[in-house]
C-alpha cells in the first residue's frame, strides 16, 4: 500500500536541481573539462616541487602551492587527517618532502631557513607519530601500498630518516607482493594502467620519457601529482604538462590560491553522478529541462561515441562505473544507447569488472552495471547479464560480516553508499519483475530469498543507525544516502508491518536535511579522501525528492511467511522475556519478518537428515529464525546472513536430533543401549566422507561388529545409524568446519560425540529413573549429562569453527606458514571460552527444566526438579524458584567468563588481530544471547514437540 510522503515543495526542489546543474557547468572548459573535488595537500605538495629554468635561472614554478603548504601546516607539524589515518600520513609525507627540498633550494621563496628547519623537524616528528598509530589493515585508499613506501624512500634520499614504526613490516609485505607483479615496461605500452594515476610512486624505477604517450590534454591520468612527477623527471620540458598544471591551479577548486585536487578534471564522473543521482531519485527530464541539461547530455554522449564506454574524464581508461552511469543518464533522457559496449568490455564469467585486468571485483561497480542493465527499454535482452550480477551481489551481501565492504573503486568511505546502490538496484529489479517485464520466475527460489533478505536487512540496519536528531553521523551527505536506502527499501512489501516507523524515520531525516547546513564531507576516496560540494548537493536533493515521492510496493512474488496474527502472538511472548522486554516493538516485529525470510531456505532439505515420522508439529521451526535475527539486531551485531542461516540450520537439527534420540533411537535401542553407544563410537572413528557399506536399496551389508552393521541387524537399527551418520556428515563436512584449524575440528568432534553420549545417558536415566538414587547428585547430572544433552557445548564448538570462517573469512589467512588459526589461540582464551560455555549450557538446561516440568513428567523424562535435593530449599522456597536462582547463578558465571575472555583478547599486541578477536567475540555473543533467549522462552512457554515413542518399521 502506498504511504504518505512528507510535504516538500516540488517546485523548490526542481529549482535547486536546476541551480545545481548551472553550478556544475559554470567553470567548464571545452578543452580541459571541469571538476569540483576538494583540494588535497598531497597533490598540492607535489605541484609545489616543480621547478623550471627560465633565462638560465631555476625557479619554483608554483610558489603559490608552497604557500598553501605553509598556511595549512598544523602546529604539531602535520597536515590534514580528518577523514582517515592515511590522509594525514600521505599529506604529511608529501608536505615534509616539499619542505626539505625548499630548504635545500629556497630559490625565489622568501622564508627564513630557521623557520623551515623548525617546520621540517615538527613534520618529521608528526609523521613518525602518525605511522606508529596507523592501522595498515584498515586502509582502503588508492595505491597507498605503492605510494607511501616511495614517499618514505624519497624523504630518506633527502637525508631525513623515519625510524622503525609499528606497521612497517605489514606495509612492506603488501608492497612487496604488489611490486613483484610490476615491470617498468608495463607502463610503456599502449594500454593505460591504473598505476599511471600514481606515476609519482615510480620515480627512480622507470624512464618517464617512455610514458609521455599516455598524456591526455597534458595530464597523466587526470592526476596533478602524477603529472608533476612526470614533468620533474623528463629529459626535456613538456609545455602541455605545464599548461595542464597551470590550468588546474587557476581553474581548479583552489581558485588560483595554489591548492589542487587529487584528480582534475573529473568531468564525466561528476556529470554522470549528479544526473543519475537526480534521475534515479525521481527527477524527470521535464523537471531538469534546461540548456545545462542539454549540454551535460551532449558532453556525455560525445564521450560514449567511440565504442560505447568511457572513463573518469575524457581520454582516461574506460571503467564500468562511469559507463554505466552515462547509460542511465542518457537512457532516461530519451537517448537509446546500447549496453553492448559495456557488456563487451567489462563482462566476466561471474561479474562485471571495473576496468581491464582488474584482480578483485567491486561490489559498487556491479551495482552500477546492474542499474544500467535494468534501465534498458527491454531488460530481457540482457537477462543473462542481469541474473549474473544479481547472483554476485546477493552472494556478496550474504557472506558480508557487518556492513558491506568494497574495494576503493566504491570511491566512498561510508558503508551506506554501496548499501544504497544495492537497494536501488534490487528494488528496481523486483519492480520490473512485478511489472512483467521480466518473467515471474526469473529469480530462482534461493536467489529470490537472498535478494529479499539483502533489501530487508539493508533497510532495517540503516534505520537502526539513525541518530536522535534524524541524521546519520550528523552528516548531510551520509543522511542523504540513508534516506535513499529507506525510501527504496520500504517499497518491499515485507516492511508493511513497520511501515509507519519507517515513514517516521524518513520524515525525521528529511527534516534534518532541510534544516542542516550543506557542508561537503570528505567521504570520497582517491589517493587521499576528498569532498565535492556538487555531489553533496545532488545527494541531498535526491534524498528530499525520494522522501516525498510515492511508489507502489514491490516483491509480490516473494513469499511473506508470517501473518499479522503470528507477529502479534510472538511479539507478546518475546516481550515477556527479560532480554526483549525493553526492545522497541518495531524492532521485534521487523526481526520477526526478517527471520521469516529465511524460512524458504530452511525448508529446503528440512527432513533430509531426520525424517520426523509420527512427531507432533515442530513449533520450534517458526521460532528459531527470530532467536537469531532478534539477538543479532538487538545488539546491532549485524553478523552475516550466511552465519545466521547456518546457525538457524544447526539449531533446527539440534531440536530434530533431540527428538530423534529420545523418541526414535531411544525406543529402537531401548533393550540394548550399549549397542547404541557402539554405533556412536564407530561414527566418530570412521571417516565421514559419505562412503558406506550400503547397497543401492539402502540396506546395510554385513561388515562386522562393534557398532558396524551386520546381516541380521534390525531395519530400525540401520535407519537410526544412517540418520546419525547423515547428521555427522552434515556437521563435519560443512565448508566452515573443513576450513577450521585442526584443534577446533577436534574440539567439535569431541563435543559432538559427547553430545550423542549424553543423549544415551539421558535415555538410560529416563529408563531407570536414576534421579531418585543418591548415587547421582543433581550437580553431577547437570554438569556431566544434562548440560551436554541440550546441545549447547556441541553447537558452541560448531560456532568456534564457523566464526573464524565468516569474520573476514580468516580461514584463508595463514599464520607463520601453518594452517588456519584457532578461533581462540592461547590457553587462557580456550579455558575461559570452554568454561563460559559449560555455565551457559547449565543455565539453559535449568531454564528448560523450569518450563518443561509438566511435559517431562508426562513423558517420564528426567527433570532437574525431580532430584531429591529440591525437597529442601532455603526458607522453604518453591523448588521452581530455587531452580531459577541456581540458573541465575550460572548466568553470572558465564558472564564472568565472557568478561575474562574479552579482557585477555584485548591484551593482543597486534592491532588487526585484536580487532578480529573483538569481532569474533561479538559474533559469538549472538550465540550466547540466543542460548540465553531459548532458556527465557522456556520459562515463558514450553516450545518442544510432544514426544511419542517410535513404532517399529514395517
Amino acid at each position: 500500500m502506498p504511504w504518505l510522503a512528507p510535504t516538500l515543495d516540488k517546485n523548490q526542489l526542481n529549482y535547486e536541481a536546476l541551480a545545481l546543474l548551472q553550478d556544475a557547468l559554470e567553470n567548464f572548459d571545452d578543452f580541459y573539462g571541469a571538476g569540483s573535488m576538494s583540494c588535497a595537500i598531497y597533490d598540492t605538495a607535489w605541484v609545489s616541487m616543480v621547478t623550471k629554468t627560465h633565462d638560465g635561472e631555476m625557479q619554483w614554478l608554483f610558489p603559490e602551492s608552497f604557500r598553501v603548504l605553509l598556511e595549512e601546516q598544523d602546529a604539531d607539524g602535520s597536515w590534514e587527517s580528518s577523514a582517515s589515518q592515511i590522509d594525514g600520513i600521505l599529506n604529511t609525507a608529501a608536505g615534509l618532502l616539499s619542505l626539505i627540498r625548499h630548504a635545500k633550494q629556497p630559490l625565489q621563496i622568501a622564508i627564513s631557513g630557521e623557520d623551515l628547519q623548525g617546520r621540517i623537524e615538527r613534520a618529521t616528528t608528526a609523521l613518525q607519530r602518525q605511522l606508529d598509530a596507523w592501522d595498515v589493515s584498515l586502509t582502503l585508499h588508492v595505491g597507498y601500498e605503492i605510494i607511501l613506501p616511495s614517499m618514505l624512500k624519497l624523504i630518506s634520499s633527502e637525508g631525513v630518516e623515519i625510524g622503525p614504526w609499528r606497521g612497517e613490516a605489514e606495509l612492506m609485505a603488501v608492497n612487496a607482493a604488489k611490486m613483484s607483479r610490476f615491470k617498468p615496461e608495463y607502463l610503456y605500452g599502449k594500454m593505460q594502467l591504473t598505476a599511471l594515476h600514481s606515476l609519482e610512486s615510480f620515480v627512480g624505477l622507470i624512464d618517464f620519457d617512455k610514458v609521455a604517450h599516455h598524456k591526455s590534454h597534458g595530464a597523466i591520468m587526470s592526476s596533478p601529482s602524477a603529472t608533476a612527477a612526470f614533468l620533474m623527471n623528463l629529459s626535456t620540458w613538456d609545455d602541455e604538462a605545464e599548461q595542464y598544471l597551470r590550468d588546474v591551479v587557476a581553474r581548479g577548486p583552489g581558485s588560483g590560491r595554489g591548492g589542487v585536487p587529487s584528480a582534475f578534471p573529473s568531468t564525466n564522473f561528476e556529470y554522470t553522478w549528479i544526473l543519475s543521482t537526480l534521475i534515479q531519485a525521481g527527477f524527470t527530464a521535464d523537471d531538469l529541462k534546461s540548456p545545462e541539461l542539454q549540454k551535460m547530455a551532449s558532453i556525455l554522449s560525445r564521450s560514449l561515441q567511440d565504442n560505447g564506454i568511457m572513463g573518469f574524464s575524457p581520454g582516461i581508461e574506460a571503467d564500468v562505473d562511469d559507463t554505466a552511469k552515462a547509460l542511465i543518464c542518457l537512457g532516461s533522457l530519451g537517448q537509446t544507447i546500447s549496453p553492448e559496449g559495456m557488456i563487451k568490455a567489462f563482462e566476466r564469467e561471474t561479474h562485471f569488472q571495473t576496468y581491464a585486468n582488474e584482480r578483485d571485483p567491486s561490489f559498487s561497480a556491479n551495482c552500477h552495471a546492474l542499474l544500467a542493465l535494468l534501465c534498458q527499454a527491454d531488460p530481457s535482452s540482457c537477462s543473462a547479464q542481469i541474473l549474473k550480477v544479481v547472483q554476485f551481489l546477493s552472494n556478496a551481501w550474504w557472506i558480508s560480516d557487518g556492513p558491506i565492504k568494497d574495494k576503493w573503486h566504491a570511491q566512498n568511505l561510508c558503508h551506506l553508499y554501496p548499501t544504497m546502490l544495492m537497494v536501488e538496484a534490487f528494488v528496481r529489479l523486483l519492480a520490473i519483475i512485478d511489472q512483467g517485464r521480466l518473467p515471474a520466475d526469473f529469480l530462482p527460489e534461493e536467489l529470490r530469498s537472498k535478494v529479499a533478505i539483502a533489501v530487508f536487512q539493508a533497510g532495517l540496519r540503516t534505520m537502526m543507525e539513525q541518530k536522535p536528531d534524524g541524521s546519520w553521523n550528523h552528516s548531510a551527505e551520509q543522511t542523504s544516502y540513508a534516506v535513499l536506502i529507506l525510501s527504496e527499501s520500504r517499497r518491499l512489501r515485507h516492511f508493511e508491518f513497520i511501515q509507519p516507523d519507517m515513514d517516521a524515520s524518513v520524515e525525521r531525516a528529511a527534516s534534518f536535511l532541510q534544516d542542516a547546513a550543506i557542508v561537503p564531507e570528505p567521504v570520497w576516496i582517491e589517493k587521499v579522501t576528498y569532498s565535492s560540494p556538487l555531489l553533496t548537493k545532488s545527494y541531498r536533493l535526491a534524498a528530499l525528492k525520494a522522501a516525498s515521492t510515492t511508489h507502489q510496493a514491490v516483491g509480490h512474488g516473494i513469499p511473506l511467511d508470517i501473518t499479522e496474527r503470528k507477529i502479534f502472538k510472538y511479539h507478546q511472548m518475546y516481550d515477556m522475556t527479560p532480554m526483549f522486554s525493553s526492545t522497541p516493538g518495531w524492532l521485534i516485529r521487523a526481526s520477526l519478518v526478517e527471520g521469516s525470510l529465511f524460512l524458504p531456505l530452511l525448508r529446503r532439505g528440512h527432513l533430509d537428515i531426520f525424517p520426523r515420522r509420527g512427531m507432533a508439529e515442530d513449533k520450534y521451526f517458526d521460532i528459531i529464525p527470530f532467536t537469531w535475527t532478534g539477538c543479532n539486531n538487538r545488539n546491532a551485531t549485524f553478523a552475516s546472513a550466511a552465519f545466521l542461516h547456518d546457525m538457524m540450520r544447526i539449531a533446527i537439527l539440534d531440536y530434530q536430533a533431540d527428538e530423534f534420540m529420545e523418541a526414535v533411537a531411544g525406543s529402537w535401542f531401548a533393550d540394548d543401549l550399549g549397542k547404541l553407544v557402539e554405533v556412536i563410537d564407530h561414527l566418530f572413528s570412521a571417516p565421514v566422507d559419505g562412503t558406506s557399506n550400503e547397497t543401492t536399496s539402502g540396506a546395510a551389508q554385513p561388515s562386522g561388529t562393534n557398532g558396524l552393521p551386520t546381516a541380521a541387524e534390525p531395519a530400525e537399527h540401520v535407519e537410526a545409524r544412517e540418520c546419525m551418520r547423515r547428521f555427522v556428515k552434515h556437521v563435519m563436512e560443512h565448508p566452515s568446519v573443513q576450513a577450521a584449524s585442526p584443534a577446533d575440528q577436534e574440539n567439535l568432534q569431541r563435543e559432538f560425540r559427547q553430545y550423542f553420549l549424553a543423549q544415551v545417558e539421558q535415555i538410560r536415566h529416563n529408563q531407570q529413573r536414576r534421579y531418585l538414587s543418591p548415587r547421582t547428585s543433581f550437580f553431577q547430572w547437570l554438569k556431566e549429562t544434562a548440560a551436554r544433552h541440550v546441545a549447547c557445548p556441541f553447537t558452541y564448538a560448531w560456532a568456534l569453527c564457523v566464526v573464524p570462517y565468516v569474520v573476514g573469512n580468516l580461514s584463508r589467512a595463514r599464520e607463520g606458514g601453518g594452517g588456519p588459526s584457532d578461533c581462540f589461540a592461547s590457553v587462557e582464551e580456550k579455558y575461559y571460552s570452554a568454561d563460559l560455555c559449560l555455565h551457559l549450557a547449565s543455565m539453559c538446561r535449568m531454564y528448560n527444566d523450569h518450563g518443561s516440568e509438566a511435559r517431562d513428567g508426562l513423558e517420564n523424562n528426567v527433570n532437574a526438579l525431580h532430584f531429591p535435593e529440591f525437597a529442601r530449599t532455603l526458607r522453604g522456597a518453591p523448588s521452581k524458584d530455587a531452580l531459577f536462582q541456581l540458573a541465575e547463578y550460572e548466568r553470572s558465571c558465564w558472564q564472568t567468563g565472557l568478561a575474562r575472555l574479552q579482557e585477555v583478547s584485548l591484551q593482543e599486541p597486534d592491532v588487526a588481530l585484536r580487532r578480529t578477536k573483538e569481532r569474533r567475540i561479538a559474533v559469538l555473543r549472538t550465540f550466547m544471547d540466543t542460548v540465553d533467549l531459548y532458556g527465557q522462552i522456556y520459562v515463558v512457554k514450553d516450545i518442544a514437540s510432544r514426544m511419542v515413542p517410535a513404532q517399529p518399521l514395517k
